[in-house]
Formats: C-alpha cells, structure tokens, sequence
C-alpha cells in the first residue's frame, strides 16, 4: 500500500515543482509590478526570484494579485513572441522634447466693440457721410451747406453709433453775412440685457448762433426695447432720464429731463432706404417746458459706395432764449458717401 501511495505522490511533486519554477507575475496593491519565478509562499510572505534582483520577499498583505505566465521551458515555437522594441539611444546632454497638452480655446464671444489697434477706434465702423452745397450770385447772393455723418460699430453684445449735422447759410446781401450757423450731433452706446431688451447711455450736443444757443450738453441713460427686428427693419423704442446742461445768452441752466423716443430703420431693397430718430425731452421740473429732436433720411445708392440723400431735420423748443422762434426746420439733399462694410 506504500508503495502505491508514494507512486501518486511523485507527481503530484513534480507538478508543484513546475508550477513553482513556472514564470509568475506579482501586481502589488500600489500598482508596481514583479516577474519571475516563485520559490515559495504561504499566509505571510511570498519569495519570488527574478532575473534582475535575485529573491526578493514580499509581505503577502502588500499582494494585490498573482499571475501565472507561459513557462520559459514550455515549447514556443507554435508562436513568436514578439520582440520589444529599442528605444533610439538619447544623445548625451540632449534635450527631450515633451508634447505641450493642448490648451484649451477660448469662448468666441464675437467680435469685441474696443478690441484691436487704438482701442478699436479707427476700425470696425459702418456708415456714412453726406454733404450738399448751393450757391447764387447776381440779384441773390446765397450760399448754403450741409453736412451730416453718422457711423455704427457693433460688438459681441454692444454697439456705438454717433452721429453730427451742421447746417451753414449766408446771404451777402444782409447786413449781417453768416445769418445761419448750426451743428448738432452726439452719440449712443446700446449693451443687451436680453433678445429684446437694452440698456443705452447718451451724450447729445448742440450749437446755433441765430438762437444765442452757445452750447447745449445733454448726457442720457435708461432702457430700450427692440419692438421689430429683422433683415429689413429695425424699430427701437427707449425711456430714460437726462441731465441739460445750457450755456446761452442769459443764465445758464441746469435742468434734470425725462427722455422717450424711437428709431426706425427700413431697407426698401438693396439701394433704397429710410431712416428716422425722434426724441422728446420734459423737463421735469416743470411740465411746461420740453423740447424735441426729429431727424429722418432717405437714400438712394447709384453705386456701392455713393448715392443721393434727402434729409429733414427739425429741433423745436417751446421755450428758447430771448427773441429765438421755437422751431428750426431743414430740408437738404445732397451726395452721401458709404464706408465701412457694404450690406
């Protein structure tokens, strides 16, 4: 009976023995990695011999798990192991050169109002210019000009748009040659709030002799409503407060006023167009005093870049300085020059 039992012991020896000579790899719970041949474990330690380093005893806590490899002895040749490859050898003191992660981009927020050269001042403007000129000479001796610009830049959420108008007559058969000197303009800086809404700051400026006006500062605040806008029209519509400021013939004054007004911009086809501003001034502290500002055009493009205009404008004071009537009307036509980006 001996004798059989220690038949069926043999390879069962011969079996550990191979297992134990088979090649093995230990992952270590830290992540590290050991290949070789294990000698020898139990509950707590594991003895692998590898190439490199010999024995080596590792804590059997610190054993993540044990793989068993192909044995060096076993028979490859059914299949090739594929040979590592050798890295180029690195050039003493040489640099090497690490792949620069990629950055990320920034969030394209469109084109900004004062961005680029100069703050962005003398670039990214649309618009136009018109001037229109008469002269007579004979039994009337007139000479008549006006001029008028006004020009709009357009941000990612905000836009600028300012605006002039002068108007200059003389009559040499007057006692007094320049009988009409007049310029006004000023500007408007719309910021989104939202699809429709906005809010606007404005400064409006005006001059004119015949009135004794010397100068009029209007600075403006308050909030807008886009009631209609589309490829060919635009209707805005704005409430806000002011501050007048007026130096004229007389005391000065310093008035606090409340503003309302539209603006419409109407595209008939690609060479005809309207477009019209109102605002109405109270002075609010007195309700018997208000002023208003109309200025409306039409254009006609013969050419990208000139067309014809005609313009009326109308200023009405119900309240002016000394003897000066309260309305001031013009009607002007002229050549108008387009600049900037052509629509």
């Amino acid at each position: 009976m001996t004798k059989y039992i220690a038949w069926l012991l043999v390879p069962l020896i011969f079996l550990n023995a191979f297992a134990l000579a088979a090649e093995t790899e230990i992952t270590l719970k830290n992540g590290d990695r050991l290949s070789g041949k294990i000698v020898s474990k139990n509950d707590e330690t594991v003895v692998i011999e590898t190439e490199y380093a010999g024995k080596v005893t590792i804590v059997a806590a610190h054993v993540e798990k044990i793989t068993e490899l192909r044995s060096k002895s076993a028979n490859l040749g059914t299949a090739k192991v594929p040979e590592p490859i050798k890295a180029a050898p690195v050039a003493p003191n040489s640099a090497v050169l690490e792949q620069e992660p990629p950055r990320p981009r920034a969030v394209d927020r469109g084109p900004r109002l004062f961005g680029g050269r100069f703050m962005g001042i003398a670039e990214g403007w649309e618009g136009n210019a018109n001037i229109g000129f008469s002269y007579t000479t004979g039994n009337s001796r007139t000479s008549t000009m006006t001029t008028g610009i006004r020009a709009v830049k357009t941000g990612g959420r905000d836009k600028l748009t300012v605006y002039a108008r002068s108007l200059w007559y003389s009559n040499r058969n007057a006692a007094i040659a320049t009988t009409q000197n007049a310029v006004w303009g000023g500007a408007r800086y719309d910021r989104n709030l939202g699809d429709r809404t906005f809010g606007f700051g404005s400064y409006d400026f005006e001059r004119d002799r015949p009135k004794k006006l010397y100068f009029r500062s209007v600075l403006g605040g308050g909030i807008g409503r886009h009631m209609v806008k589309n490829e060919k029209t635009e209707i805005d519509v704005l409430a806000g407060g002011a501050w007048n400021r007026t130096w004229q013939v007389g005391p000065n004054t310093d008035t606090p006023e409340i503003l309302a007004g539209n603006t419409l911009k109407h595209q008939f086809n690609g060479r005809l167009k309207f477009q019209q501003t109102f605002t109405f001034f109270q002075n609010a502290t007195d309700r018997n005093e208000f002023r208003f500002l109309f200025d409306s055009s039409v254009s006609a493009d013969i050419t990208k870049r000139v067309g014809l205009q005609f313009t009326i404008g109308n200023r009405f004071n119900n309240d002016p300085a000394g003897n000066a009537k309260r309305n001031d009307f013009l009607f002007a036509t002229g050549l108008r020059w387009n600049f900037g980006k052509k629509k």
